[in-house]
């Protein structure tokens, strides 16, 4: 009894010195973010740009490493081929390039590339529709940073805005070639920082407003489309409570790309909507629009304005919740 207590008590010891050991190891350095400004708002087609502000604690010898940064943007900016990035910092100076797409994220579960691996770990962060990307790009330079080395990096990013007028939640990510998506012991932080910024809007741009940052009364999925793909509308009743009951119907208008309309506005049951279910007061509808809206061959719709009624067609709702100003979606399959 005695042999197993101190083999156990051994065993104990062994193991308190194996985390000990694992820490020295691991945790080779700590990133902070402190800081990122940037403006509430661009034009749509100008720059935008942001200074972000970032430590590294060493708490070893490193060679050969590289300062990451990712950024969080809707697909239509095409961030990738639009941003530069210039940094100051206490172990040089230069500029950031986008990491290849062969290059695998480090301690990213999947051996994913870069901008995959912060996909996967942080998705689109509190944005609402499922339109963005990660960019990700490291320092041209590859550096030395020796133990006890606290290092600031200030970088400059420039990037030319899209065309279209929205509103999102901007996303940072900071972490270093050799880390990757280290989470040091189970836990995120130590070996990357990752934040997200209040709403930005894009204003005097093109088309309607995309709201990525407030929850929609209506939507179409996929987000990005054609008139000859199948098309789910959606309406959640409860974001603006309204007149509406559980007998929901589509009216819909099409623009064609002739500049003529089709309209589909009957209290039938294919334009019925159904409850979705678990979803208290979310309903939804799919279709497919070229045979809904009975297209010729040679017709192409460009833009749905869109309303939903009651069983009588006297109750009509819109755009928050008016009676004469439609919903409306711009077909964007770019």
């Amino acid at each position: 009894m005695k042999i197993v207590r101190k083999i156990c008590l051994r065993t104990h010891r062994m193991g308190k010195w194996l985390i000990i050991a694992l820490c020295s190891t691991l945790i080779v350095c700590c990133v902070f973010l402190d800081s990122v400004d940037q403006a509430s708002s661009v034009e749509a087609g100008e720059v935008f740009e942001a200074t972000l502000t970032a430590r590294v604690n060493s708490a070893q010898e490193r060679n050969n490493v590289r300062f990451v940064i990712g950024v969080l943007l809707p697909r239509s900016w095409q961030a990738a081929g639009n941003t530069t990035i210039t940094y100051t910092s206490d172990f040089g100076n230069g500029d950031f390039v986008q990491i290849p797409s062969s290059v695998r994220a480090p301690n990213s579960g999947n051996n994913l590339p870069w901008s995959g691996a912060l996909m996967n770990k942080f998705g689109i962060g509190p944005n609402l529709i499922d339109d963005m990307e990660w960019v990700v790009f490291w320092t041209r330079e590859q550096y030395n940073i020796v133990n006890g080395d606290n290092v600031e990096i200030d970088a400059k990013i420039s990037i030319r805005s899209g065309s279209q007028n929205m509103r999102f939640k901007v996303g940072y990510f900071v972490g270093s070639s050799e880390d990757g998506l280290n989470d040091f012991l189970g836990g995120p932080g130590a070996l990357y920082k990752s934040m997200f910024s209040s709403c930005f809007e894009v204003t005097d741009g093109e088309g309607d407003i995309i709201d990525f940052c407030n929850p929609p009364q209506t939507f179409l999925t996929p987000f990005r489309s054609s008139d000859n793909d199948i098309l789910t509308l959606t309406f959640d009743r409860e974001i603006i409570p309204g007149p509406l009951g559980d007998d929901i119907f589509l009216c819909a208008t099409a623009e064609l790309a002739d500049g003529t309309f089709k309209e589909v506005c009957l209290q039938k049951e294919s334009n019925r909507l159904t409850l979705v279910e678990g979803l208290r007061g979310r309903f939804d509808i799919t279709f497919w629009p070229r045979q809904h809206f009975a297209l010729a061959e040679g017709e192409s719709i460009v833009r749905l304005n869109y309303f939903f009624t009651d069983a009588s067609g006297a109750i009509r709702v819109g755009y928050a919740n008016s009676p004469d100003e439609p919903f409306t979606h711009t077909f964007r399959c770019d």
